[in-house]
């Protein structure tokens, strides 16, 4: 038998499986980036050293844990403690400000659309890191998401939610449909259905949903909310006027009156109670109606076998949707910015992101274009549409950059009241547009005067 022979602590650190690989995705992305695990032995002061992360509670938990395991991982490799804090996603902005107010806190955050933006001079400038991960990860399939307002990234695109066109296909079938591509389309077939008692599911009230879905509608006409320098107030336009007709329109004759007073929930809720036909959703209600088990009325049939999801629907200007967007960003006053960036070279290598997305059930869909083709998508017919929606996908201040302004807007819920005062006749699509330009004309030079 050979005789084994003693490793030294150099060896067993560096010669460990798990360690090496740990090295070897950190050096693919980052190019020797990180520091103290060059050398293959964690500093004598490393165990009072902790990274820090802070993310919104994750709508399917077992993302947080995979998270979290990566993180854990990292550490123990790093010969580091870690920690991951989450908050409820709508506590995350004013966490974010209070760090940024006191200039302590976690070193690693979430930070969502348009927030690179608005921290841009209290975090730390990652374009290295973004080139390097993008390389590495064939290529990004949006170029605007994390920059801030000196034009560098100031965080990583991690993932967005994405908004197919989740539809029944047995009540499409009924009527003698094919399966619609075009907004023309889905008027047309949300018209016959809402005829036979199956209205379509539209937000047109205060919620996400409603922000991202009738972006999506004007783009897909040519309509657009800011010009491309991220400045400019482009939302009154014959473009504009078009998309505000055709939302009369859809409303009027293919929705259900209850839209207009519609939370991010009511319309999974629609859908799977049997009575909505089309939904713009990400692939939570899919999900939900999955774990439900709710039966098509009078049948045996499960409601989630008789659904599918496809492309966002194509207007006169092609195929676009909105989405909020994730970002992971490294604070300036962070005590362990290299460290942080170390893991997020760790963590965006494609095996970790790929598990991540196995986690996430594939609710996070990747910016990161070598990650969308994932196994996950081909395992199930529902999922054909996400290796693809992304190159579809913008985020808020298209074709500009997601701004504090453009933020602004969202969070004033401007368009969807727009189109509300609009849809139900208070106002001609024509006032809609001059009240939602002067709206938001005060708020962009507001913002320039901030500068």
């Amino acid at each position: 038998m050979a005789k084994k022979t003693a490793l030294t602590k150099n060896e067993k650190l560096s010669g460990s499986p798990s360690r090496r690989k740990f090295l070897q995705d950190a050096a693919l992305v980052t190019g020797g980036l990180a520091g103290i695990l060059a050398t293959g032995i964690a500093p004598a002061t490393a165990q009072s050293r902790e990274l820090k992360m802070l993310v919104n509670s994750h709508f399917v938990p077992a993302s947080d844990e995979e998270l979290e395991r990566q993180l854990m991982e990292f550490g123990k490799a790093a010969g580091v403690t870690t920690r991951l804090d989450r908050v409820a996603h709508l506590q995350l902005p004013a966490v974010l400000a209070g760090e940024v107010q006191g200039q302590k806190g976690h070193d690693l955050v979430a930070v969502g659309n348009s927030t690179p933006h608005l921290y841009s001079k209290h975090l730390e400038s990652l374009d290295d890191l973004y080139a390097k991960i993008g390389a590495a990860g064939g290529g990004w399939t949006d170029t605007v998401v994390g920059k801030g307002d000196d034009g560098h990234y100031k965080a990583i695109p991690w993932y967005f939610i994405s908004f197919p066109l989740a539809l029944r296909t047995d009540l499409i079938a009924e009527i003698g449909e094919n399966l619609p591509d075009t907004w023309e389309d889905v008027h047309r077939v949300g018209a016959k259905l809402k005829k036979k008692g199956h209205p379509l599911g539209i937000q047109i009230a205060h919620s996400v949903d409603s922000n991202m879905i009738l972006r999506g509608i004007m783009w897909s006409y040519g309509a657009k909310m800011v010009d491309a320098d991220s400045k400019t107030v482009a939302v009154n336009s014959k473009e504009t006027l078009e998309a505000f007709k055709f939302m009369k329109a859809l409303y009027q004759d293919a929705m259900t009156d209850e839209v207009l007073a519609w939370d991010d929930r009511n319309n999974n809720v629609c859908f799977n109670s049997g009575k909505c036909s089309m939904i713009l959703n990400p692939i939570s209600a899919y999900r939900s109606a999955v774990k439900a088990k709710t039966m098509v009325e009078g049948t045996d049939r499960l409601v989630h076998q008789s659904m599918n999801h496809i492309m966002p629907p194509a207007g006169p200007a092609g195929r676009h949707m909105a989405a909020s967007f994730n970002n992971a960003g490294v604070w300036k006053f962070s005590k362990e910015k290299e460290l942080a960036k170390e893991f997020l070279a760790f963590h965006f290598s494609k095996e970790n992101a790929e598990r991540l997305l196995t986690a996430s059930q594939g609710y996070n869909q990747p910016v990161l274009a070598g990650n969308a083709l994932h196994p996950l998508y081909a395992s199930n017919p529902k999922y054909y549409f996400a290796p693809f929606i992304g190159w579809y996908t913008h985020a808020i201040g298209w074709p500009g950059v997601p701004t504090a302004a453009v933020q602004t807007v969202v969070d004033q819920y401007l368009l969807p009241d727009a189109v509300a005062s609009m849809a139900i006749g208070k106002v001609t699509p024509e006032e809609a547009i001059e009240k939602l330009d002067s709206q938001m004309t005060r708020i962009y030079k507001r913002a320039a005067k901030r500068g």
